[in-house]
């Protein structure tokens, strides 16, 4: 498979990948949040930009939902996916993904950058550490519903 390598990006940190990649699809295989083990795609439906590593040991996943259609009903760039397994610093992964999505898609949403954090699926005594430390912070005024009280919501600005 051929992959793209990011313009105006430190060489070789992130390819451009399809949705279908199997790469991308077996790192989503491996990350509590795939709700299909197996799937044909990765991502959630709409417009989403797949970044995967050279070395295939870690994927990264944006999703820009239309503003309307989102729960929270914030214009921003969502990280669906992040999965590291190799040995580069996950923080700086995570910054060289945003600089790859700002560059792509030429656009900066008003609210920033949104993600959560399972904290009943990760192992780390820090849920998002690699987030906070690549710039995110916990989003303390988000108030999960019910089914979410599990879920750490980290923003970042642009």
């Amino acid at each position: 498979m051929t992959a793209l390598t990011l313009p105006g990006l430190e060489v070789g940190t992130w390819q451009l990948r399809t949705s279908s990649d199997p790469a991308a699809r077996a790192l989503a295989d491996r990350h509590y949040s795939r709700g299909t083990k197996g799937a044909p795609t990765v991502g959630p439906p709409g417009r989403r930009l797949v970044l995967v590593t050279p070395d295939e040991r870690a994927a990264w996943i944006t999703h820009y939902p239309r503003e309307d259609l989102t729960l929270d009903h914030l214009d921003a760039f969502r990280c669906s996916m992040f999965r590291n397994e190799g040995d580069q610093l996950s923080s700086e992964l995570i910054r060289a993904a945003m600089d790859a999505t700002l560059e792509l898609w030429k656009y900066r949403p008003r609210d920033g950058w949104v993600t959560w954090v399972d904290r009943s699926k990760v192992s780390s005594e820090n849920p998002g550490y690699c987030f906070r430390c690549a710039g995110w912070a916990r989003d303390r005024d988000w108030r999960p519903g019910p089914w979410a009280r599990h879920l750490y919501r980290f923003r970042a600005p642009l």
